[in-house]
């Protein structure tokens, strides 16, 4: 026991250190980044950082699941997502979308947090139409 908790704790030790890129250099990932995230998902590890379209993302195991999580410039949290499956969905969210868009069906489905709202992020496509869709959990189309 005692072998796999220092075991998991220089896991952590390292990945909450830094991880590399595509350019196999080392993304640092700040104090203040490394605290928000253990604030927000305790017992989070971080599994790895990269630098996306001009934002942090740090990507995450919490509760047994990988979880991105964004940071602007200023290493302000902007959004966390993760997959989730067609199962997890509420049932109003696939009745919206199937109302909404009859003749297209569900690809695919995130759920999407930001300090604004909490919503499905839902990839739909008919033949090689794709659309993605914001449905909050009560099956409301937000955007699209």
């Amino acid at each position: 026991m005692k072998k796999m908790l220092s075991a998991l704790m220089l896991i952590s030790v390292i990945a909450l250190g830094a991880c590399s890129d595509d350019n196999d250099k080392r993304v640092v990932v700040d104090e203040s980044v490394k605290t928000f995230i253990l604030d927000k998902y305790p017992g989070a590890v971080i599994k790895d950082a990269d630098y996306e379209r001009g934002y942090l993302e740090v990507e995450i195991l919490h509760d047994a699941r990988i979880k991105d999580v964004l940071f602007n410039s200023a290493d302000e949290w902007v959004a966390t997502s993760w997959d989730v499956s067609m199962m997890e969905l509420p049932a109003a969210v696939p009745a919206a979308v199937k109302d909404a868009y009859p003749d297209y069906r569900i690809d695919d489905a995130d759920y999407v947090v930001t300090p604004l709202r909490e919503a499905y992020r839902i990839e739909i496509e008919r033949g090689n139409i794709e659309k993605i869709i914001y449905v909050s959990a009560s099956g409301e189309i937000l955007t699209e």
